[in-house]
């Protein structure tokens, strides 16, 4: 990855929240030295742009605390910031540091390695939060981007969130991903396991299947309005999906003995999912589902296995798991069934394969030889075969983020099945639950509220 400058400006604004108002945003001009130091996240060569983030100014210390550590964390799992400056451990401001750039020190941040400085403000008087974040290039002492968000301070985490996604279009030119949702499996009661959604980070859970049994790997609309997911409620899997805003679950899929793995293709109008009928004497295959019609159509008819599709973005081809070669391998097709190629060839158990968002890596989850589990991705075009995690436990699950930057897996590193995000290259790991028995995660997508 590489660093070049490039024109300053913070790209084009996004819709806010309903709850979210966006009410300024001012871009410094002017001196070369004053422009977004642009990352190009390729290659590498690629540095961590080093920004600091000073605690919120402000008359609410909790909430304050909680809004600068949530962006912190943002950044620093993002990869492209560098953490051991993020913090400012080694230079906190004192109060009498203004929020302007004749009030700043900024020499003292050049001290400690910041190029780039967050300050922010917030006020709240218990209904409503009002945050201010201001972005200043250290070198040239000018600020570069200042935004403001008001609302309910319960909500005051997405504040952070929110300007994470703008740092991050400010420096890339590219979305962010901490505005959205995941989904996730989380045990509950005994026996039973559940589909949870949250906040990306995993704050804010809310339980979203309530039947007591066994719900199993989500996954998400297109439009983010709902989520597909595999449940044992009638004692072998069918095809079940719940309305986010209701919590309503409807049958989309009950036939044959097995139905599993629903993938909804990017126009949201298809399903490819598993499907068997042990009285047609059948292995389990990758069938479509016209959502409109219920129309059925196969896709794969060969020896073994096949489970697990995959959308290619722009739904052209499905990535799947096949036993056809004697070992689970991963295979891409046509979204018609025809044009199969095998796209993995080391390793005797792959499996899990997630389509990246920029559709040229596909993540994975195989076991190597000490029969531990490990992420991997591999290049579509080329097929060569890139590890991102070793010697950390057992890792599994991958899903992306929908700007195709980052991906969210499970890890039994800490001792727990927990959720744990990094960046594709493995370079930047880290831990986000701590609390519970998690599987199957996926990412939502990017959607306009």
């Amino acid at each position: 990855m590489s660093r070049p400058s490039a024109n300053p400006g913070p790209g084009a604004p996004r819709p806010p929240y309903a709850w979210l108002l966006l009410s300024l945003l001012v871009a410094a001009s002017g001196s070369a030295r004053a422009a977004a130091p642009r990352l190009v996240i390729s290659g590498a060569s690629f540095q961590p742009y080093p920004l600091a983030v000073a605690p919120l100014d402000g008359n609410a210390g909790s909430l304050a605390d909680e809004i600068t550590q949530t962006l912190i964390d943002d950044l620093v799992a993002s990869g492209l910031f560098a953490p051991a400056v993020l913090s400012s451990k080694g230079y906190l401001a004192d109060k009498s540091e203004g929020f302007t750039p004749a009030s700043i020190k900024f020499n003292r941040w050049s001290d400690v390695g910041a190029e780039g400085l967050v300050k922010g403000q917030l006020r709240s008087d218990g209904r409503e939060a009002i945050v201010d974040f201001k972005l200043f290039d250290v070198l040239a002492a000018q600020e570069q981007l200042h935004r403001t968000y008001r609302g309910d301070p319960a909500q005051a985490r997405r504040f952070a969130h929110r300007f994470a996604d703008d740092l991050v279009q400010f420096f890339t030119n590219e979305p962010g991903p901490f505005e959205t949702r995941i989904s996730f499996v989380k045990r509950f009661g005994k026996n039973g396991r559940e589909v949870f959604v949250g906040d990306w980070d995993a704050h804010n859970q809310r339980q979203v299947t309530k039947n007591g049994n066994l719900d199993l790997l989500p996954a998400w609309s297109p439009d983010g309005r709902s989520i597909a997911y595999t449940s044992y409620i009638l004692n072998h899997p069918d095809l079940f999906e719940v309305n986010l805003a209701t919590s309503k679950s409807r049958v989309l899929f009950q036939k044959g003995d097995l139905s599993s793995g629903a993938a909804f293709s990017p126009d949201g109008k298809t399903l490819a999912f598993t499907w068997s009928d042990q009285n047609e004497r059948d292995t389990p295959d990758i069938y479509l589902l016209d959502l409109a019609t219920s129309a059925l159509s196969r896709l794969t008819d060969a020896y073994g296995i096949d489970t697990s599709p995959s959308w290619s973005p722009d739904g052209s081809q499905i990535a799947f798991v096949s036993q056809r070669g004697g070992s689970p391998q991963i295979y891409v097709m046509n979204r018609d069934g025809q044009n199969v190629r095998r796209l993995t060839f080391q390793g005797n158990y792959n499996q899990t394969p997630r389509w990246s968002p920029r559709g040229d890596l596909i993540a994975f989850t195989a076991r190597d030889e000490r029969a531990v589990f490990d992420l991997f991705t591999v290049n579509v075009q080329t097929g060569q075969v890139s590890r991102v995690t070793q010697d950390q436990g057992n890792n599994s699950d991958p899903s992306w983020a929908p700007n195709g930057r980052l991906m969210i897996f499970v890890s039994t590193r800490s001792g727990r099945p927990e959720l744990w995000v990094s960046t594709p290259e493995g370079n930047s790991q880290h831990q986000l639950t701590r609390d519970g028995d998690y599987s199957t995660p996926a990412w939502g997508p990017q959607v306009k509220e």
